[in-house]
């Protein structure tokens, strides 16, 4: 991997403390909202990162089959293992991508539940299927702050049409414990998404409050699109966008990140 201005492990290590800041402002931001021009660029990343999952809206669900719970604790171990290290390094090089304060706190909250699910997918029986990475715009996903945005908005777009998959072909396999553990895992990843579209909207408008009258809010899904018919298509569209695929310069082996994090909760799903 190529590291010029991309911070290493060690290098980095001292931003993995908590950063602890009164968050009150933070719950203010989710009621703010996303200009016309923000909001196209909001539909222009929807349409890329969706891109892989058109052909397979139209396809007929496959009937329903015995469920290998050990295959699909290892896609989501492959992709929680995926999501750790782009928010752990995303935390590494916070200075680069202009993350300080209360943001700075929420991303290491967020590094955090990403490794807490890893773990947990491992306990399960999961085993990654690969601990080396790519993103779609290489190192230089670390260096910008719109590239590392955009990417994080995308990778939380992708988690959600996956998790649906999950929930449904748990519901069908009979499992509906497991079914109700998918939403338990993609209420917290939307939450992440709306991070992500919150950031890039006040960036965009550079005012504390602000858009244009009738322009998009930050939460813009009444309903999560359903996009997959089965979980097990994960690996395939996560590829086609570009996260599976490490070349010479755009290589990232998984980092990992603290699993404890002082004010998160609820860091057991419960019995299963």
């Amino acid at each position: 991997m190529e590291t010029r201005d991309v911070l290493t492990a060690e290098e980095g290590a001292q931003c993995s403390s908590p950063v602890i800041e009164s968050a009150p402002a933070v719950a203010g931001r989710f009621a703010r909202r996303m200009s016309r021009r923000g909001m196209l660029g909001g539909a222009a990343l929807g349409a890329a990162g969706l891109a892989g999952f058109a052909a397979t809206i139209g396809a007929p669900a496959a009937e329903a089959a015995p469920i290998n719970l050990t295959t699909y604790y290892s896609i989501l171990a492959t992709g929680e293992a995926l999501f750790t290290t782009f928010y752990a390094l995303g935390v590494q090089n916070h200075r680069q991508l202009g993350f300080w304060g209360e943001d700075l706190n929420a991303l290491q909250a967020i590094a955090a539940t990403e490794e807490i699910h890893y773990e947990f997918a491992k306990s399960q029986g999961g085993s990654p299927a690969t601990l080396t990475f790519s993103f779609p715009h290489g190192a230089a996903t670390f260096q910008n702050r719109k590239l590392y945005l955009e990417t994080m908005e995308l990778a939380e777009t992708l988690t959600s049409g996956a998790l649906l998959a999950w929930i449904l072909d748990m519901a069908n396999g009979n499992h509906p414990r497991l079914a109700q553990l998918g939403g338990q895992l993609m209420q917290v990843e939307g939450g992440h998404r709306l991070f992500a579209r919150v950031l890039r909207g006040q960036d965009f408008i550079g005012l504390p409050f602000g858009g244009e009258p009738g322009a998009e809010p930050f939460p813009n899904w009444a309903f999560a699109p359903v996009v997959l018919t089965s979980f097990t298509q994960v690996p395939t569209v996560v590829t086609q966008n570009g996260f599976l695929t490490p070349t010479n310069g755009n290589s990232f082996p998984y980092t990992p990140f603290s699993d404890t994090f002082p004010g998160l909760t609820n860091t057991s799903p419960g019995t299963l």
